[in-house]
């Protein structure tokens, strides 16, 4: 199993590398990763189509 590892840094400086404090950046961060990742398959699909 693959393990990702996030540090988010805060503009107060602090970081902040658990989300159980904060459900709404845990869900924010989630739906990034799920957008980047429709990107990646879409541009795969692109390549594949040229």
């Amino acid at each position: 199993m693959n393990e990702i590892s996030l540090t988010v840094k805060l503009p107060n400086g602090s970081k902040l590398k658990t989300f159980e404090d904060d459900e709404n950046l845990y869900r924010a961060i989630v739906r990034a990763l799920i957008d980047v990742e429709v990107f990646l398959i879409e541009m795969d699909v692109k390549n594949e189509e040229q």
